[in-house]
């Protein structure tokens, strides 16, 4: 990342909490600091009520890198905290007097590519992790969210889609041209042995000390689709009695899935964990990993589950099939297809040496397509443009 050395650089995301957008901006803040640039990261809370700044936050402190809380960014929409944002984000930028803003996520991309226009930064760059238009709403909605998405486009003068579906499906209409696809990448991380995670992760609940874990790692939205999980989950239950759902992450959809847990009776069966700091660190406690999404962009939690060997089933949707090769690293279902995640999760449970020949094929995928040197490497090219 030399060509970035000595330059001033901005990292603007919605929220501070953990996921899959945060370890990007993680991973590119750290290494433009390694390289010699000047970084500064900004971020709303966790969009939670009572939250404060998250664990995005608290890495970025611990690297020693600054960072800038406006508590607006993470608010729920409303034509106040919108207004409020972009004003901070527009004083933000004039005062920093940035060489290059790169936005992340859709709320941070709209507001911060205009407000970044008006203060005349010199490169804007927003990476899409996924567009919001392709979730499930209604087609007034969806085409509101598309013309925002446009807007953006438009403003910034470059745009990161991280997945060849993203790629395609950009609003980029007579801005095609600003359009790069750079994959997710995740660079190797030491992972502890399946008894130390079991332990970590679970250490009062018996029932999981010999069961076979499905692990779910998702934040709990509704893209995330933890309740198509867990009513396939269910019918694999009645037949397979020692197969455990694992779900680690949190989110406002946490009461509603404990409800669809008591109306299943599997709360013997199902288990959510919380939310749990390098959580990908204990993924050999796990038997399959299982991604059962309505949207995706390029997950990291599945390039991960593939650092880390893992059978994996997920969600045809997004560019989660430029990763997996439907039967040949992995199974693929159709988003909302509760009939078809029960049986790939039924196949896999019961032929345990075709489940870890995908494990097997799916780290190799990984470790030659998605690394995060690669990406690092193609992000700066679109940054020197």
């Amino acid at each position: 990342m030399e060509e970035v050395s000595g330059k001033r650089i901005l990292y603007v995301i919605t929220k501070s909490n953990w996921g899959g957008a945060q370890a990007y901006v993680y991973a590119l803040a750290a290494h433009a600091t390694e390289a010699g640039a000047e970084v500064v990261v900004v971020f709303g809370g966790t969009g939670r009520p009572e939250g404060g700044a998250g664990l995005l936050a608290e890495r970025l402190a611990e690297a020693d890198i600054r960072t800038i809380t406006l508590p607006s960014l993470a608010r729920e929409v409303s034509l106040g905290s919108e207004w409020r944002a972009f004003r901070e984000l527009r004083e933000c930028f004039k005062r920093e007097q940035p060489d290059l803003v790169h936005l992340n996520s859709s709320k941070a991309g709209a507001l911060g590519a205009l407000a970044a226009r008006l203060s005349h930064v010199p490169r804007i760059v927003f990476t899409a992790h996924g567009w919001p238009h392709r979730e499930p709403r209604s087609w007034p909605v969806r085409v509101l969210i598309w013309l925002a998405s446009w807007v953006t486009v438009l403003l910034c003068h470059a745009v990161i889609a991280v997945s060849e579906c993203d790629c395609r499906g950009a609003p980029a209409l007579l801005a095609r041209r600003k359009v790069r696809l750079v994959h997710n990448g995740v660079a190797p991380f030491t992972l502890v042995s399946r008894e130390e995670a079991r332990r970590f992760l679970a250490p009062d609940i018996r029932v999981l000390e010999k069961a076979r874990w499905i692990l779910v790692p998702a934040e709990l939205t509704r893209n995330k689709g933890v309740d198509f999980a867990i009513r396939a989950f269910a019918g694999v239950s009645t037949n397979i009695d020692d197969a455990a759902l694992v779900v680690v992450g949190d989110g406002e959809e946490h009461g509603r899935l404990m409800k669809l847990i008591q109306e299943y009776g599997l709360e013997r069966r199902v288990f959510l964990l919380g939310f749990v700091p390098e959580a990908r660190r204990y993924f050999h406690a796990a038997d399959i990993f299982l991604l059962s999404s309505r949207k995706e962009g390029l997950p990291i939690a599945l390039l991960e589950a593939g650092v880390a060997g893992l059978p994996a089933i997920a969600s045809r949707t997004g560019g989660i099939p430029e990763v997996i090769e439907h039967e040949k690293s992995g199974l693929l279902v159709r988003p909302g297809n509760i009939d078809g995640l029960a049986d790939a999760l039924t196949r896999l449970l019961t032929k345990p040496e075709e489940a870890r020949a995908y494990g097997a094929r799916l780290k190799k995928v990984v470790q030659e397509r998605f690394s995060e040197e690669r990406m690092l490497a193609e992000t700066v090219d679109v940054y020197s443009e």
